[in-house]
């Protein structure tokens, strides 16, 4: 029997890659597949173990966050946590590594932050951000759980290396 299943496996492969078969496929995947947001985020320590945090507009509640917001259409999650970066701070880095992949409900996304090293630029705040701080790792603000996680994580690993 397994003889018939591999035959049949490559006959439905076979089918799968003709052109039209394929557009079927894509069309099928974009209406059935399940979408969601997806917010990308930075965690930025220097050298004296403090991590950049930013007062940001749009978030009343718990206003002191890392860098970052909602990826563009299309857009790699390093490059969109890259450029909320440098749109809300002016300041260019380089990603080291994922700290946090983890479902949100709040809203509903999936949110992906990322350590990365700072590489240059002045201080600039966009007109979201009220204020920018270094703040001692071991002594933060209210955060939300995710980037207060991200922290630790990037705390943790820089201590290792």
């Amino acid at each position: 029997m397994t003889d018939i299943s591999l035959v049949w496996k490559k006959r439905v492969a076979r089918i799968v890659g003709l052109p039209p078969v394929k557009w079927l496929m894509t069309v099928a995947i974009r209406l059935v597949v399940a979408r969601h947001r997806i917010g990308v985020g930075v965690v930025i320590l220097d050298g004296n173990g403090r991590v950049l945090l930013l007062q940001h507009v749009f978030h009343p509640d718990i206003p002191w966050g890392i860098p970052g917001g909602w990826l563009s259409r299309h857009e790699d999650p390093a490059e969109g946590a890259l450029r909320e970066l440098r749109e809300e701070t002016g300041l260019t880095a380089v990603i080291v590594k994922p700290l946090i992949v983890k479902h949100d409900t709040r809203p509903n996304h999936i949110e992906i932050i990322y350590l990365a090293h700072l590489q240059s630029g002045t201080l600039q705040l966009s007109a979201e951000i009220s204020a920018a701080n270094w703040c001692p790792a071991d002594d933060l603000p209210p955060l939300f759980p995710s980037a207060k996680a991200a922290i630790e994580t990037a705390v943790a690993y820089q201590d290792r290396h």
